[in-house]
């Protein structure tokens, strides 16, 4: 991990003396903020505290393996406050740290658990691991969020098949992989690539074209689906099809073709024989 001052950005008290506004471009809190009095579970409550008020800006800065995007896998577009506009719903957070640890490990992790305000929440938690440093003197230094709980504390969304998708306030065409996401909800309009033949399936639909996804939620988000126009091209085809194969008189000829329909000696009646086909949407959790 670097650890170059200007890549770092921690988690401090805001109560403690000498806290300084971040450096025009450097985006750092000072070394010298004094912190012995903070334990891991005060410095996770503060992070979550920015993810819940939607102040996704201030919240990436102190990760910074988010930050690096390890190696650009995933994209940080929507880790901004502007994702979270007009959220339809609120939540909260709660943790503890994990079995045997104590408020100042160095490498503590803590088991955190979403809360929304109209129902039940996930009973498995999210997994937030901390990092310290210590200060020359043997004391407390700084706290930063671990790149090791960055696929527990955050969530991707994978953009497959889709011409564009807008998360709060935040629009992007043509997406192209998988984006992180905070926990908590966010509204989403999603549009396909081709909307005359597939259509989007919100799992939270919010009645205006667009639906409402709860990240770090282990549920489907939205599925994409084939329309009724394509339902239709298809069951169109497919008589189509069977018609051409099942004429009434057995014709090897087209049993590559054809295979078993080939040899029926009966024509097809396409009111009254079952003709199977089916479509896959993909589903977005």
């Amino acid at each position: 991990m670097n650890n170059t001052p200007w890549r770092k950005c921690w988690v401090a008290a805001a109560s403690c003396v000498g806290l300084v506004a971040a450096a025009s471009g450097a985006r750092y809190w000072s070394n010298y903020v004094y912190l012995s009095d903070l334990t891991a579970l005060d410095a996770w409550n503060r992070y979550m505290d920015l993810i819940k008020d939607g102040k996704y800006d201030e919240a990436l800065a102190y990760s910074p393996d988010l930050v690096t995007n390890f190696d650009g896998r995933y994209s940080t577009a929507f880790l901004t406050d502007a994702a979270h506009a007009h959220a339809p719903s609120t939540v909260s957070f709660e943790g503890t740290l994990s079995d045997g640890h104590t408020g100042t490990d160095p490498h503590p992790w803590v088991n955190g658990w979403i809360r929304y305000n109209d129902g039940p929440s996930p009973q498995r938690p999210f997994r937030t691991a901390l990092d310290r440093t210590d200060k020359r003197n043997g004391q407390l230094g700084m706290w930063e969020i671990s790149g090791s709980s960055f696929g527990s504390t955050s969530a991707l969304i994978d953009t497959a098949g889709l011409r564009s998708i807008r998360i709060g306030d935040v629009s992007v065409d043509n997406p192209q992989g998988s984006y992180s996401l905070f926990p908590g909800s966010y509204r989403v309009e999603a549009v396909p690539q081709n909307p005359d033949y597939w259509t989007i399936e919100y799992a939270r639909p919010l009645g205006d074209g667009a639906g409402e996804i709860r990240a770090g939620m282990s549920t489907t988000l939205f599925k994409i689906e084939p329309s009724d126009k394509l339902k239709d091209w298809i069951q169109t085809e497919s008589e189509a099809f069977a018609a051409s194969c099942r004429t009434g008189t057995p014709d090897p000829t087209k049993e590559g073709r054809c295979g078993a329909l080939a040899y029926s000696t009966e024509p097809l009646d396409a009111t009254n024989d079952l003709i199977i086909s089916s479509l896959r949407g993909t589903t977005f959790p």
